[in-house]
């Protein structure tokens, strides 16, 4: 459900493993179902189109469901997913609001007592690099943990998928079309894609932060939408620890994809990789007696396939056959935590506010499409 680029990619995944296969596709545009209904040889009767189309996905015999819609409509799909009983593979982030947090979560808990399989595409969790380096983080190798910061720096998103309002017949059409550039649909890009990074704080750290501080401006000129381009946020995590995040998509800046933890004994920290994990590292802390130690733990990309992993204990998964956290697999909860932690960060950067989780956990503010609106 939802044929566009990370769907596809997902898709191309689940049946590389050789154990699923791709047969029934939904997108909102006929384009896009028309497309994925070629590349994945699904029979033209089973390639559904428009709003509703996920529907007709949903309530068929498969065995499992693949949400990659724009994030705005994922608490609703997920939601009819379990009630029909669905294992799900759903692309982060899984809401963009509190009422769309609350809704998967409620799902998520339902999937759980069936023992259906849920997994949100937060790779990280499936690097073996990760999963390392958090086993070692457990056991006290780097001591206790005092401060973090995560980012997601890069140039401007998208520069060349800019469409004018004429050319689509509908306001609707043409926020779908541009969704990353849309809140109701993308959450913002502190959303929408940061969440990765704020996502490996949370769970190193094991909690989600109490508390957040923020700023956050436009400096591109964009022609439409109502997203801005730089956030700086801190948040504060029980026992004082603070985690500070950035991410930014304004050409010329530098460049930065990774989370650092500082602890009393070492350093984790990471580098972005394509298509897998960059590198990951536990540094020991420097001393006057040892002040070049050799790190804890390090992994310098290469073989370490986070997606293809992920795609893989998704379908070992479904199929009974995972072992200990993998055996019925389900992400909902921390997928939860870390879509909501970037939907505070965004929020309290808006309003110019200090916010506590529970105050925004407890709001029933929903964002949604605005029918009257028009292109900038």
């Amino acid at each position: 459900v939802g044929n566009g680029g990370q769907g596809t990619r997902d898709a191309q995944l689940l049946e590389q493993t050789g154990q699923a296969k791709i047969v029934m596709v939904a997108d909102y545009f006929k384009t896009q179902a028309d497309k994925a209904a070629t590349r994945f040889k699904v029979d033209a009767k089973s390639a559904h189109v428009g709003i509703d189309a996920y529907k007709e996905v949903i309530g068929s015999k498969v065995d499992a469901v693949l949400l990659t819609t724009p994030p705005g409509f994922r608490p609703e799909h997920f939601k009819a997913a379990v009630a029909a009983k669905k294992h799900v593979y759903a692309e982060k982030p899984v809401a963009v609001d509190a009422p769309g947090c609350h809704t998967v979560l409620e799902a998520g808990d339902k999937a759980k007592m069936q023992n259906l399989t849920v997994v949100i595409g937060l790779q990280r969790h499936y690097s073996k690099a990760y999963r390392a380096a958090k086993k070692l983080f457990d056991e006290g190798a780097m001591g206790k943990a005092v401060m973090a910061h995560s980012a997601w720096d890069q140039g401007d998103i998208w520069p060349d998928r800019r469409g004018k309002r004429s050319d689509w017949k509908s306001q609707l059409d043409y926020e779908i079309q541009h969704w990353y550039f849309f809140k109701w649909l993308c959450g913002d890009h502190i959303v929408e894609q940061n969440i990765h990074n704020i996502d490996v704080i949370n769970w190193f750290l094991g909690e989600h932060p109490v508390r957040a501080t923020g700023i956050t401006a436009r400096f591109n000129k964009y022609e439409f939408g109502d997203i801005n381009d730089h956030f700086a946020i801190t948040y504060e995590y029980p026992n004082g620890i603070l985690s500070s995040n950035t991410c930014v998509q304004v050409n010329g800046v530098e460049g930065d994809v990774s989370e650092t933890i500082r602890g009393t004994k070492g350093t984790f920290t990471t580098t972005a990789g394509k298509g897998g994990t960059g590198g990951v590292r536990i540094e020991a802390a420097r001393t006057r007696k040892d002040p070049n130690p050799a790190p804890i733990y390090k992994y310098e990309g290469g073989d370490d396939k986070h997606y293809d992993q992920e795609a893989a204990t998704f379908v070992t998964s479904v199929l009974g056959k995972g072992e200990g956290e993998d055996k019925y697999r389900n992400d909902t909860k921390y997928g939860v935590e870390s879509t909501f932690t970037a939907i505070l960060g965004r929020e309290v950067a808006y309003r110019k506010v200090a916010l506590t989780w529970n105050e925004l956990w407890n709001e029933n503010k929903k964002i949604g499409f605005k029918p009257e609106s028009k292109a900038d």
